[in-house]
C-alpha cells in the first residue's frame, strides 16, 4: 500500500472513530463521558508510542527539575485533559448563547478586551493547544464579538466538514489555513477578533523563540498581522477549572505592546517572543492541559 493510500485509510478510521465517539457523547451524562474520556486517554498514553514519546520529550522541557515519574504523571494527564475536551466539543454546539457564557469566567478580560477594540483595529487573540479554546470562542461569539478562526484541515472531508460545522455553530467564522490571506486582514479592519493557533512547530519554516530556554520555531503569521494592521496582540488561555466540569477561567495577557522599528524581522521576532513567553507562564500553572503531542524541541537524549 502506497503511502497517501496508507493516508487515506487513517484519515477514514478517524472519521469513522469520531461518528463512534460523537454518538456516545451526545448520549451519555456528562459525568459518565468524562470517564469514557479518561479511560481512552490513559489507554492511548499506552498503545500510542509516537505521541508517548514526543509527550515526554516536551515534558521534559516543561517540566525540567521534575522527577521522571512526575513528568510522566503529567503526560499522562495531558491526553486525559485533551479526551475530555473532545468530550466537551461534541456538546458544546447543542449550548444556548447563556449556557456558554455560564462556563466561561473571567468578565475582568472582555472588558480589557472591549478597552483594546477602542482602537478600531480589532484584536488578534493568539492561543495554544491548551485547556479548552473552543468554548472560549464560543463564548465570545455569544458576547457578540465578530469572531474569525484559522483551522487546519483535517484529510478525510468528511470529518473536516462536521469540525467545522460544529465551530459555526457555535458562532465562529472558519478559515481554512491553506486558503487564509485577504481575509484575515479584513476581519481585523471591520474591529473584529481573529483567533490563531501559535503552538504548530514549523522547523525551518517559520521565527526563532525561546521557549522554555530552549528555541523552537514556530508561525510568524500572529506578529506579522499585527504589525501590518496595528490589531491588538492578546496572547489567551481558557484553562478547565476542575477535572470534573466544563467550566474555564479566562487567562489573558493585555501588557504587550509594539511600535514597528523598520527592521520587520526582527519586529516580528520580538512580537513573537512576547507572545509566546506569556504562554509559557499559561503552560507553567497548569502544564497538564498542554496537548502537544507532535515534538516541539528536537534534541538528542531527551526522556523517552
Amino acid at each position: 500500500m502506497t503511502k497517501t493510500r496508507r493516508g487515506d485509510a487513517a484519515a477514514a478510521a478517524q472519521y469513522r472513530f469520531w461518528l463512534i465517539v460523537s454518538w456516545l457523547g451526545r448520549r451519555l451524562p456528562q459525568r459518565a463521558s468524562y470517564w469514557v474520556a479518561g479511560a481512552i486517554g490513559v489507554a492511548g498514553y499506552y498503545l500510542w508510542p509516537r505521541g508517548r514519546r514526543a509527550l515526554h520529550r516536551n515534558y521534559a522541557r516543561v517540566l525540567n527539575g521534575h522527577s521522571e515519574r512526575h513528568m510522566r504523571r503529567v503526560a499522562r494527564a495531558s491526553l486525559i485533559n485533551y479526551c475530555r475536551y473532545l468530550a466537551d466539543f461534541i456538546r458544546f454546539p447543542s449550548l444556548s448563547p447563556q449556557q456558554l457564557l455560564a462556563r466561561c469566567h473571567g468578565d475582568e478580560s472582555f472588558a480589557a478586551l472591549d478597552r483594546a477594540l477602542q482602537r478600531g483595529k480589532g484584536a488578534i487573540i493568539v492561543c495554544m493547544h491548551f485547556g479548552n479554546w473552543d468554548l472560549g470562542a464560543g463564548a465570545a461569539a455569544a458576547r457578540g464579538y465578530p469572531l474569525t478562526v484559522v483551522a487546519e484541515s483535517f484529510r478525510d472531508p468528511r470529518l473536516d466538514a462536521l469540525i467545522v460545522g460544529a465551530r459555526e455553530r457555535l458562532g465562529m467564522q472558519v478559515i481554512r489555513m491553506e486558503k487564509a490571506g485577504p481575509s484575515l486582514i479584513r476581519a481585523l479592519r471591520q474591529n473584529g477578533l481573529l483567533a490563531l493557533l501559535i503552538d504548530r512547530p514549523v522547523p525551518g519554516e517559520g521565527v526563532a523563540v525561546e521557549f522554555f530556554g530552549e528555541t523552537i520555531e514556530v508561525p510568524a503569521g500572529p506578529a506579522r498581522l499585527a504589525l501590518r494592521t496595528g490589531a491588538a496582540v492578546v496572547p489567551t488561555a481558557f484553562v478547565r477549572r476542575s477535572p470534573g466540569r466544563d467550566d474555564v477561567q479566562t487567562l489573558t495577557d493585555f501588557t504587550i505592546s509594539f511600535a514597528p522599528s523598520g527592521d520587520e524581522a526582527r519586529d516580528i521576532r520580538d512580537l513573537t517572543q512576547a507572545i509566546v513567553a506569556a504562554h509559557e507562564r499559561f503552560i507553567r500553572s497548569h502544564p497538564e492541559q498542554w496537548y502537544m503531542f507532535r515534538e516541539m524541541w528536537r534534541a538528542p537524549g531527551a526522556v523517552r
